[in-house]
């Protein structure tokens, strides 16, 4: 039996932050009641790449969950809402800094139906702040928290840092604030920004900006030391070192028969020209040479490897990290595990599929759920 298996979430957000984060609940047992609104949806449905007219990244991050449509806007459906909630334990909104106070959904309003329901806000700033109503994606909360700033040149990543550390923020919030309810019986508000959740990725470059070494012992993490970089191959293949501790670059000096370099490790001055030596030589072989001759050196090298390579690496092998299913989805399993952690790929679910059965689960009898359909305040499957 998994953790959450009698746990109820409503899950009110859109595109990938709230979805990771009850992806990975769902995977801990949780029930997710995923309300979409009656123009569509959510936006990911829609977003290519297209997996039978599906969006796969939202095939991929709303696998096993149960689709209602509400219109928020009509009283009628902040009725059914509040009803939803009387039963639940978790609400997930990604909606901005004061809508759900505008709907009749905000914290205090929902607290006063289910005093033990735990509350998540989901947004780019934070509820408070001069940035709180400001427009934004993953990118620009990187660009403003100080986290593109460590890159020597800030670019593009490639990863969405912000989106997918606030859903584990998210998770990590929700999970305590469970804790505490069964101690005092009582919910909680928790308010999450995205910007925020991205910040701790760059905490040692912080630090460092804030606290520069004062000697002459010197390991930056930003690529500005020999040690820790990025290199390439002679056949333009990205390699990664990252030997910080000296028997590491110890073991990479003698492998590479450099050992007039192992005290050159932690010098400030010196980091320039060996960084450029480091270069010259790892641009002497191929990839697949320095892989033979460093992998077993117990030096902390990497080959540098795509998201399309997963598939082939033996450790996501091994450990049954992604995957493809027959109907040709890509999915990830939660990197979560605790106890009973077997893969369920249950299908995402088609917009409305779970309108009616959830009402009907909430006490609502057939004829005002069909009353409520005629009016537009809910919609089902077709």
């Amino acid at each position: 039996m998994k953790p959450l298996h009698a746990t109820r979430i409503l899950d009110l957000t859109r595109l990938l932050p709230g979805a990771v984060c009850t992806m990975l609940l769902r995977d801990l047992g949780a029930e997710i009641i995923k309300i979409e609104d009656p123009s569509g949806g959510d936006y990911a449905r829609s977003m290519p790449p297209l997996l039978d007219g599906l969006g796969a990244i939202f095939r991929a991050s709303n696998r096993g969950k149960k689709s209602v449509v509400i219109d928020l806007k009509a009283e009628a459906g902040i009725a059914v809402l509040h009803r939803l909630v009387e039963s639940s334990d978790v609400l997930i909104e990604g909606f901005r800094p004061g809508v759900t106070a505008r709907l009749g959904a905000d914290f205090e309003m929902l607290s006063a139906v289910n005093p033990r329901l735990v509350y998540c806000s989901l947004s780019g700033w934070g509820q408070s702040g001069p940035y709180a109503q400001v427009s934004g994606h993953d990118l620009n909360y990187i660009a403003s928290n100080g986290l593109l700033g460590a890159e020597r040149n800030p670019q593009t990543p490639g990863a969405q840092v912000a989106d997918v550390g606030g859903s584990y923020v998210a998770v990590t919030g929700i999970l305590a604030a469970l804790l505490q309810r069964q101690q005092t019986g009582q919910g909680a508000y928790i308010d999450v920004a995205l910007s925020e959740a991205a910040m701790p990725l760059a905490l040692t470059a912080w630090i460092e900006a804030m606290a520069p070494p004062a000697d002459e012992n010197f390991i930056s993490l930003r690529g500005e030391s020999a040690c820790y970089r990025v290199y390439h191959s002679a056949d333009g293949q990205p390699l990664a070192l990252g030997a910080i501790e000296p028997k590491f670059w110890a073991n990479f000096c003698n492998a590479v028969e450099m050992p007039e370099w192992i005290s050159q490790h932690t010098s400030r001055d010196q980091q320039p020209d060996l960084i450029e030596a480091v270069a010259a030589l790892f641009k002497t072989k191929s990839a697949a040479e320095w892989a033979a001759l460093l992998d077993d050196a117990d030096c902390c090298f990497s080959r540098v490897i795509s998201p399309a390579q997963l598939l082939d690496d033996p450790q996501i092998q091994a450990r049954g990290m992604v995957g493809i299913a027959e109907d040709g989805l890509p999915w990830m399993r939660s990197p979560i595990r605790l106890g009973d952690d077997a893969l369920d790929l249950e299908a995402a679910p088609a917009y409305g599929a779970h309108t009616r059965e959830m009402l009907a689960i909430i006490g609502y009898a057939e004829a005002e759920i069909d009353g409520l359909i005629h009016a537009g305040v809910i919609r089902q499957a077709p």
